[in-house]
């Protein structure tokens, strides 16, 4: 049931009611003429093709005329990786163009570094370990030690003793027995 309101109680705003016959029906469109601009590009593309896209073109640079054409690369202009390929004993290692008594004395000066280089890491591990060690007895301690560590006031004496006490005096005065 619609209610019959007054026209004079409404807001002018409400009851005014426009007419569009006087505006271009160009800008009431949502989407222009789509299909007309479409082919209008289409036909500025085909003509850049036509002008760049040549046989010159294909035949010096393949790859960009098929690009520029928008197909796929054809099979024939697709470079192959090529594997480099080597004789297995293509390099001659030094030692096999020493004599024989040359071989050995390098193989012992190797043998000597190396052995030189296995002792200085087993020297560093060890330090590095011992150092180890030592961190380890130190954090022990302190965790020993930790109940006898605590903040403290230093205006006020803590451990003190009068010394008129009986304990402090029997110390302070021992007698000692003298012989004769």
């Amino acid at each position: 049931m619609k209610k019959n309101i007054d026209k004079n109680k409404i807001s002018n705003f409400k009851n005014y009611d426009p007419s569009y016959h006087h505006h271009s029906t160009f800008c009431m469109k949502t989407k222009p003429n789509n299909r007309y601009f479409k082919e209008e590009l289409k036909k500025i593309t085909q003509e850049m093709r036509n002008d760049l896209c040549t046989e010159e073109l294909k035949q010096n640079d393949p790859v960009q005329y098929y690009s520029l054409m928008g197909k796929k690369l054809p099979k024939k202009y697709r470079e192959k990786p090529t594997v480099h390929m080597a004789p297995v004993n293509a390099s001659v290692p030094p030692q096999s163009l020493l004599s024989k008594e040359e071989l050995e004395v390098s193989l012992e000066k190797e043998m000597e570094e190396r052995r030189i280089k296995e002792e200085a890491a087993r020297e560093k591990q060890r330090k590095d370990k011992l150092e180890e060690e030592r961190i380890e007895r130190n954090r022990a301690a302190a965790l020993r030690e930790s109940k006898y560590i605590s903040w403290v006031n230093p205006h006020v004496q803590g451990n003190y003793r009068s010394i008129h006490s009986e304990e402090y005096q029997r110390k302070v005065n021992k007698k000692t027995p003298f012989y004769y």
